[in-house]
């Protein structure tokens, strides 16, 4: 390890302090580092791995890394080459890869370029409407507000009786004003076990959930307040707003599947109107 720390700085101290390297090698500009059967590592190879303003010190431990873990790698490929299966044709695997990547990458620019990713609301309900008995929830979900509030505070009948109404608005002001922690995000979505987090063990545990319900209990100095807004329980179909996004990926992957197929079969059609395949029978 001494000798890679000696070797990695002093290769670093020639690239910053020699602008035509030392005579070492047959190629003094770009000095070999390591060789692994007939693989090799230059100095060029190690340009860039090095962040600006790295110290000396951490700057040969990167390096050092680097030229390790090249070395192991090249040992495995050289391994792996010796041992090579009898029926594998390597040159057909590469060509396939290959072929893979250029379609791949491609089809990628294709999509980029000219896929419609603008779903409208409209689409969405109406894909909702055609397929949410495929989107049966697995656990319930709801929507809630919570409170905690010390016990010395005053007028706790004042927000159980605020928070059975209906509109919400006093029971905000409320917890804003009273509580020393609250939870007031109406617009999103919790398990039940996001809620058990929020509030002491078995103050919701075993307990009927349903929309309006209110949940009440002191815990040492304060005293904890949850209002359920929304309540679907597990087996049902979800409402609209909570798998919207899934919607809408799943409506942009149709829609990139029917692109490439129509770009695929106008590819095929021009083929046959200007002869650009042959089948020989």
């Amino acid at each position: 390890m001494k000798f890679y720390i000696l070797l990695i700085s002093f290769l670093l101290l020639c690239s910053f302090g020699c602008k035509e390297g030392f005579l070492f090698n047959r190629n003094p500009k770009d000095p070999l580092i390591v060789k692994v059967g007939d693989r090799s590592l230059f100095k060029s190879q190690l340009d860039g791995i090095i962040g600006e303003g790295t110290s000396l010190a951490d700057s040969a431990a990167i390096t050092d890394g680097f030229i390790q873990n090249w070395i192991r790698e090249n040992l495995m490929i050289n391994e792996a080459e010796k041992n090579v299966a009898a029926d594998i044709n390597l040159d057909k695997l590469v060509d396939d890869y290959r072929s893979s990547l250029l379609v791949y990458n491609y089809e990628k620019r294709l999509v980029d370029q000219k896929l419609d990713t603008i779903v409208s609301y409209s689409e969405k309900l109406k894909f909702y409407n055609e397929n949410k008995n495929q989107y049966i929830l697995s656990h319930p979900i709801l929507k809630c507000v919570v409170a905690k509030i010390p016990s010395k505070a005053p007028g706790f009948s004042t927000i159980r009786k605020a928070m059975e109404k209906s509109d919400l608005t006093e029971t905000m002001y409320l917890f804003k004003e009273k509580a020393s922690f609250h939870f007031i995000d109406t617009a999103k979505w919790l398990t039940v076990e996001d809620l058990n987090a929020l509030v002491p063990s078995g103050m919701i545990e075993n307990e009927r959930m349903e929309k309006g319900r209110v949940f009440q209990k002191k815990e040492k100095d304060s005293e904890y307040f949850v209002k359920i807004i929304r309540y679907y329980d597990e087996n049902k179909i979800p409402p609209f707003e909570y798998i919207e996004d899934k919607i809408t990926k799943v409506i942009l992957s149709d829609r990139k599947i029917q692109l490439l197929k129509q770009f695929r079969q106008n590819l095929y059609d021009n083929g046959i109107a200007e002869k650009g395949f042959e089948i020989f029978k």
